[in-house]
């Protein structure tokens, strides 16, 4: 069960959106709020695995909220997605920037939405190859935004350049601080196949062939 919180200050929106959400048989809606101190503090009382939230709110905005969000311990900082009415190229670099994995118009579908909150929680998230009917309510800056949706850039010894989703950095923490297969499942709210797999497609981009390589490669290079 995917657990998600929602930061939105129009009452319309906020209910109608945790209605829709609450009908996937595989999300639980756990609280909403109504403006960024309120998300802020839910997120720290009753932590959820993604957190939808609007750009422009009271108290604090959208921004404030994820970094005050970023402050949190890595296994339960959510993954957090941004919903706006606004097409600011600022605004939208400052929220990926401040930890936002993906952006989206109010507009976006359910269907998108939820496929896209699935493959986010799972690590799967490519927004390069979104259909251009998905593309149509994702801002187009963050896809050519150093921040959206990565955590550490690899070169690789022919010079490629490889990238680390924040999915991957959780990861490397999670392992870095001496968390089990199952450890890291729990906490994450996967299977521990998922998990496996997870771990495989890491260790692929380190170039390692083990949790005790990463773990130095992370430690050496500063990531954890």
């Amino acid at each position: 069960m995917i657990r998600i919180g929602i930061g939105e200050d129009q009452t319309l929106v906020r209910e109608s959106l945790a209605v829709v959400l609450n009908l996937e048989p595989d999300f639980h809606v756990s609280w909403t709020a109504a403006d960024g101190g309120e998300t802020v503090r839910l997120a720290k009382q009753d932590a959820v695995d993604v957190l939808l939230v609007d750009l422009r709110m009271p108290d604090v905005d959208g921004v404030g909220v994820l970094r005050q969000i970023q402050k949190f311990s890595p296994e339960i900082c959510p993954i957090s997605l941004v919903l706006t009415t606004f097409h600011e190229d600022e605004w939208l670099l400052d929220a990926l920037a401040a930890g936002a994995s993906a952006c989206f118009l109010k507009e976006v579908p359910p269907q998108l939405l939820a496929t896209a909150i699935r493959q986010i929680h799972a690590g799967t998230w490519n927004p390069s190859q979104w259909d251009p009917n998905w593309r149509r309510y994702a801002p187009e800056v963050q896809f050519r935004s150093p921040h959206s949706g990565l955590q550490h850039a690899i070169h690789t010894q022919d010079g490629f350049v490889e990238t680390l989703t924040r999915r991957e950095g959780v990861l490397l923490h999670l392992l870095s601080a001496g968390n089990s297969n199952a450890d890291i499942a729990e906490k994450l709210h996967l299977s521990v196949g998922t998990v496996k797999n997870q771990l495989s497609s890491l260790y692929g981009k380190l170039g390692v062939q083990s949790r005790t390589e990463a773990i130095r490669i992370a430690k050496e290079r500063g990531w954890v």
